[in-house]
């Protein structure tokens, strides 16, 4: 599904250069479950950016489910995005005045799905995801909780294969954040390949695989299972 070969990505920060990415190698099968852990400056949300074909390397090689992504266009790769890739993020990032039947649609309309087909996949999300009585609330009316699951319909209504969450507990309680974790990695559980960046080690041990970054690098890699999680309670 993802292969990273020898990814090198630096920032020029005032008068000094940053390397936020050095000599990264990581290779992630369809269907895994892995965390990607470390202290605030390690490079994981670097690395997200990447991944997500939100950023592009200074060198080395990434190829998604077969893709040379290095190759595309700007155009290429946001299609790429919208077919392949949907994105969780901590502030949830919902459209304020849309509600959330709307927010969960935006991304069919902008890829312009018909209607019919629109309204038959929102609505069963929004069920799967027991939110078929908050549809018509907007984001000011739902709970933290409700938000950042509304949050995943949107990122996952276009049935992508990879999904990145980027610390998706990180303005939760516990209780919310549990209930989130059991959402994602249910649709794990279903075969879609979960990547969580997090500081949290109890949301890092959940994971069925965990690297740890420092400085840039990949320092650890605890666990090498490939496949969807099986061991979370649903």
């Amino acid at each position: 599904m993802i292969r990273l070969e020898e990814i090198e990505r630096s920032f020029r920060v005032g008068d000094e250069w940053v390397h936020a990415l050095r000599h990264i190698d990581l290779a992630v099968d369809e269907g895994e479950y892995l965390a990607i852990m470390g202290p605030s400056g390690s490079g994981k949300s670097t690395l997200l950016h990447i991944l997500g074909l939100l950023d592009r390397p200074d060198s080395g090689r990434y190829w998604l489910g077969g893709i040379d992504t290095l190759s595309l266009s700007e155009e290429q790769r946001a299609d790429a995005r919208r077919r392949l890739i949907g994105f969780v993020f901590q502030t949830f990032h919902l459209i304020p005045r849309l509600s959330a039947y709307e927010n969960v649609e935006l991304p069919m309309l902008l890829a312009g799905v018909r209607p019919a087909e629109r309204r038959e996949r929102v609505q069963r999300i929004l069920r799967d995801l027991g939110l078929s009585d908050r549809a018509r609330h907007r984001p000011d009316q739902l709970s933290g909780g409700q938000r950042q699951r509304v949050a995943i319909a949107r990122a996952t209504v276009m049935a992508p294969r990879l999904l990145l969450a980027d610390e998706p507990t990180g303005n939760l309680d516990k209780a919310a954040g549990d209930e989130v974790m059991h959402t994602l990695e249910r649709l794990n559980r279903g075969g879609l390949t979960l990547l969580v960046v997090t500081h949290d080690p109890d949301i890092g041990d959940r994971a069925r695989r965990r690297i740890r970054m420092r400085d840039g690098a990949i320092v650890a890699d605890d666990g090498s299972g490939s496949g969807p999680c099986t061991s979370a309670t649903p």
